[in-house]
């Protein structure tokens, strides 16, 4: 984290983040089992923890569960006010399969205003008509703008407004880890 923010604690170590995985994997299991399911990683931290659900639901489940990945940039309705910070470039939308009739497990790290979930809610319906669409999140931290609520959950916080959540995974970040942060005043 090399920008403006001080680390308030730890939210998550890297044993709690994989506990967690496996947890969002039993419950996603549950419904790859009885559905044709597909995992759809948000950009950009979204993308390696889908990959990591999906390896534990080969391992642990048997089960192979096609994994794709979105970037909802651009169809979110504050594209242009937002400041990106410390994300790796914009990913294009990686499809290993058709959604249409399928149940579309959607990935991210934190849910927070639900603006990005429903980004991806529109990317979706543009790539065709889903069975069902499921939000399956790292850390939700509260404070939704829109009604949006995760059907699986990692961990659940409640932050003020200048408190964020920072999801540390490889290969973006030295370290697996998730922290609260509080955002720092810019000195002009």
């Amino acid at each position: 984290m090399k920008d403006n923010c001080k680390k308030i604690r730890q939210l998550l170590s890297e044993s709690d983040v994989q506990a967690a995985l496996a947890g969002m994997a039993e419950k996603i299991a549950s419904w790859a089992k009885s559905e044709k399911a597909i995992l759809m990683g948000m950009a950009s931290r979204g993308i390696p923890i889908a990959q990591n659900i999906a390896q534990i639901l080969k391992s642990k489940y048997n089960l192979s569960v096609p994994v794709g990945s979105i970037d909802t940039s651009y169809y979110r309705d504050d594209f242009h006010y937002r400041k990106r910070v410390n994300n790796p470039p914009l990913k294009i939308s990686e499809m290993p399969a058709d959604v249409e009739g399928k149940t579309v497990v959607l990935i991210d790290d934190v849910l927070y205003t639900g603006r990005s979930v429903r980004a991806a809610l529109q990317a979706i319906l543009d790539l065709g008509r889903p069975s069902a669409v499921k939000l399956c999140v790292l850390v939700d931290r509260g404070c939704r703008e829109l009604p949006i609520a995760p059907d699986c959950t990692g961990l659940s916080i409640e932050t003020v407004a200048r408190q964020e959540v920072r999801v540390c995974l490889s290969p973006y970040d030295n370290e697996t880890v998730v922290w609260l942060v509080e955002i720092e005043e810019e000195v002009a």
